[in-house]
């Protein structure tokens, strides 16, 4: 069974001390280690933790307010769900409360701002439970006084159950889903993958050698003015065409453009894409 209590009291010195407690007292902790504050709604999120800088801002919204009414709510979740955060590991279970909060309040208690921590210690005989410790500011975002209707108060206790399990199960089918994955990628024989991201030097220096050949060569030698797409070729056009379409239509094209061009423009452009493929 999920557990939500909530209170509230007017002692601004009480609630100023309750700051510190959820981010510092909490068991396991030792040597100064402190839970992280998180804010609710933008003007406590901007403050990013600082304790000082809430303890003055809760001041603030206390200020003008006649009796000021500060709320502690308190957010657990049932042994069940405790099992399952277990499995993912701390700083995963963080994150999935952190998102479970921060949904909560945004679609019950929108206008509402303060602040709250996540504690992962557990009790006599049961395992770790994370739960959240949250506090209140007395006023809503547009300054009003805070009033939480006893409906509303309902609703929050309905909908935090929802969330955890909404992010639970979230959580659990990345975990499955991205093992999968990379087995996928480990499994995949190195010969299967695109040829060019390992480009052979000896391809690029035969392309260098049929740019800068001299015209005995050529006279000599007929079957070399075919070029490096020729006999000296090792590449498979059928393959790159499949894994490279559009690389294969661009170098087509500029091809087709490249005959319009004068000759010696037309080999300069040749030899400049010979010596930037010799130095990969």
């Amino acid at each position: 069974m999920y557990f939500v209590e909530i209170n509230y009291d007017r002692s601004l010195q009480t609630n100023l001390g309750r700051v510190a407690y959820i981010s510092h007292r909490e068991e396991q902790l030792q040597g100064g280690q402190t839970r992280r504050l998180y804010g609710i709604g933008d003007r406590y999120r901007a403050l990013r933790g600082d304790e000082r800088a809430i303890k003055r801002s809760l001041a603030d919204d206390a200020m003008g307010l006649r009796r000021p009414v500060f709320f502690r709510v308190k957010l657990t979740v049932d042994n069940k769900a405790a099992e399952r955060f277990a499995r993912l590991g701390p700083a995963t279970a963080e994150r999935v409360m952190r998102d479970a909060v921060d949904r909560l309040f945004r679609g019950v208690l929108r206008d509402a701002q303060g602040v709250y921590a996540v504690h992962q210690h557990g009790g006599t005989n049961r395992p770790a439970h994370p739960h959240v410790h949250a506090l209140l500011s007395p006023r809503f975002r547009d300054r009003t006084p805070i009033h939480i209707s006893p409906a509303r108060i309902g609703k929050l206790k309905d909908r935090w159950e929802r969330e955890v399990v909404r992010g639970l199960d979230r959580q659990e089918r990345r975990l499955i889903r991205e093992p999968e994955r990379a087995a996928t990628r480990l499994k995949q024989p190195w010969k299967t993958r695109d040829p060019r991201a390992r480009p052979r030097g000896i391809e690029h220096a035969l392309d260098l050698f049929w740019l800068l050949r001299s015209r005995t060569l050529r006279r000599f030698f007929p079957d070399l003015q075919k070029g490096p797409a020729g006999p000296l070729s090792v590449r498979s056009p059928d393959a790159e065409l499949v894994q490279n379409p559009e690389r294969v239509v661009r170098r087509v094209a500029l091809n087709l453009a490249a005959k319009a061009l004068p000759k010696p423009l037309r080999d300069a452009l040749e030899l400049g894409r010979a010596l930037t493929r010799l130095g990969r």
